[in-house]
């Protein structure tokens, strides 16, 4: 017979999910559970039924995600040095402006740093993503 009923590791398992991100799902969403003492527990139906109630527009309709994409060439110090200005100047007015378009960079940004190489060429990636209540809201036109 079927189990019906999971513990977190098996329902994270389920969704087929790491239990890192399922405990922000658990933390960030309406996920239907039951804490019985110090354990949660989980219906799979409810999980699929919760599931297929999404909706991905639900998602994006309240978040802005903000980039911009800077493209340079030189040497490696030089390079650097760039992106030190940047992430100086970032940390200090907490904004930024790239192609006359002003970024302001609210308290709740994460930033992800990517340095790749391929034969002879490095690649420096910064990237910026928050969400915002409303659309442009951390957008500014300057």
């Amino acid at each position: 017979m079927e189990k019906e009923v999971l513990n977190f590791e098996e329902a994270a398992e389920f969704l087929k999910i790491s239990t890192k991100t399922f405990n922000q799902i658990l933390k960030d969403e309406d996920i239907p559970a039951r804490k019985i003492g110090r354990e949660w527990r989980f219906s799979k139906h409810a999980l699929l039924d919760w599931l297929g109630r999404g909706s991905s527009k639900d998602y994006f309709k309240n978040q802005t995600i903000s980039r911009f994409e800077e493209t340079r060439k030189g040497k490696t110090e030089n390079l650097i040095s760039h992106a030190k200005e940047i992430l100086d100047t970032i940390s200090r007015e907490k904004s930024i402006t790239i192609e006359n378009r002003k970024f302001d960079f609210p308290d709740n940004v994460e930033m992800e740093v990517k340095i790749k190489k391929r034969s002879d060429t490095i690649k420096f990636e910064l990237e910026f993503e928050w969400q915002t209540d409303e659309k442009g809201e951390n957008e500014n036109e300057e």
